[in-house]
């Protein structure tokens, strides 16, 4: 996973919209400034959910030694290699969410099969 900053993720924000988030007046690129920081804010925020669920689940189940919690508590929350910020994204309105729990299923089966093994 591409581990980096705050900044630097901001930076790849507005670097892959190609200027979407410029305009010609300043208030323009205020607000513009405002949505690269939310777009941000909001992916570290999704990754700290799942890598806090995950912690959760670590602590409650049996075989998991200390020593990958410590090294599991070491991932950053601002990472991005697995979000994909390109493409056409079509949002319909629901009553339901994004899944969370299949995903943190899923990526506990990962860990399970090839980390929670290891000593």
């Amino acid at each position: 996973m591409k581990v980096g900053s705050r900044p630097e993720l901001q930076g790849l924000i507005r670097k892959i919209y190609h200027g979407v988030f410029k305009g010609k007046k300043r208030i323009t690129n205020q607000v513009s400034a405002h949505a690269v920081r939310l777009v941000a804010n909001s992916v570290i925020a999704y990754n700290a959910i799942i890598l806090n669920t995950l912690y959760e689940k670590m602590q409650v189940v049996e075989g998991v030694s200390q020593t990958i919690i410590d090294e599991f508590v070491r991932i950053s929350p601002i990472a991005w290699a697995h979000i994909a910020f390109t493409g056409k994204y079509h949002f319909k309105k629901s009553k339901s969410g994004v899944d969370l729990d299949t995903m943190i299923n899923e990526l506990e089966k990962h860990l399970k099969r090839c980390f929670w093994k290891a000593a």
